[in-house]
């Protein structure tokens, strides 16, 4: 059975004795235990600082003080409506700026809100004259956009940790399959991710049997959310040294609870991609239902830690 984040809550709370009740439609859950209050809000524990759940919240603000702290992390710039001319807003505050990054960026950016997530609005962009386009359509709807060079990217992992420690590492594969000569796209992308691809793929295009070794990439995006798919990391030297960037963030920003997607590129470089403050791990049971005791087990810790602290 598939259980969603609050059945898992739940689950906890009735072994530990903990009371639970949900509030703001079901956004909020306040938990008591020994006249001791806490509280969850989405996927966020009662356990980081506010200042550093906003700023992990913030691409451009985490970008900022990682590189301040000599963390290896993906460059990220703001960008304001040129409507705004305030004084931090100058200077960043115009398509131009957008564009001239862009050229000197190999003619090859990422936009996406500042504070987005999941993957969502996120733009590969290649053509400077789709820039204007995409700069009004984020606007709409958001305050500021960050664009990043496009980093060439071999895998990307997600390290979460509790307290400085590691309690599951995992990496994230892209929805790219590749053809045996008798498969069509659709069946391939089924077999890959059969939850997800279920209800994606009605298109005709679906229909085309790949050749032997010809490659089909759904999405160039990591997100799980996005059709890529999450095992546990079998490489114990790269653990080893995933682990330790993980730790090194926590211990600079004092990040009690969280996960830290970090990404490899070709050259096998490792970078920061983002911080969470919130812990999500629901797609991974999803991917992974024999791991539900692992995930259990993190949010039962996080829970114990609340009422520790």
């Amino acid at each position: 059975m598939k259980k969603k984040f609050k059945e898992i809550i739940q689950e906890i709370c009735n072994e530990e004795n903990i009371k639970y009740t949900f509030l703001s439609k079901d956004w909020v859950i306040m938990l008591e235990k020994d006249g001791k209050t806490r509280f969850i809000s989405g996927y966020k524990f009662d356990l980081n600082s506010q200042a550093i759940g906003l700023i992990a919240d913030d691409k451009y603000a985490l970008y900022d003080v990682l590189k301040s702290k000599g963390i290896p992390v993906i460059e990220h710039k703001i960008v304001y409506k040129n409507t705004n001319k305030l004084d931090y807003a100058i200077g960043c505050n115009s398509y131009e700026y957008v564009k001239d990054y862009f050229l000197k960026n190999n003619n090859h950016i990422v936009i996406k809100p500042n504070e987005g997530s999941c993957g969502h609005n996120v733009f590969n962009v290649t053509e400077i004259n789709e820039i204007d386009i995409i700069l009004d359509k984020l606007f709409t709807n958001n305050y500021s956009i960050s664009i990043c060079p496009f980093y060439n990217i071999k895998h990307e992992y997600r390290a979460i940790m509790l307290d400085g420690e590691n309690k599951l590492i995992y990496t994230k594969y892209l929805p790219i399959v590749t053809g045996d000569g008798c498969k069509t796209i659709r069946q391939l992308l089924l077999d890959f991710n059969h939850d997800y691809f279920i209800d994606k793929l009605e298109d005709s295009r679906y229909d085309k049997v790949l050749a032997k070794n010809e490659e089909f990439k759904y999405n160039w995006k990591f997100n799980l959310s996005q059709g890529s798919i999450a095992k546990r990391l079998n490489d114990e030297l790269l653990e080893k040294k995933l682990i330790q960037l993980a730790k090194q963030v926590c211990n600079e920003i004092n990040l009690k609870f969280g996960s830290i997607d970090i990404i490899q590129t070709d050259n096998n470089d490792l970078y920061v991609l983002e911080v969470n403050s919130g812990v999500m791990i629901e797609n991974y049971i999803r991917l992974n239902p024999d791991e539900y005791v692992t995930a259990k087990n993190i949010y039962k810790g996080a829970i114990e830690r609340l009422f520790n602290s």
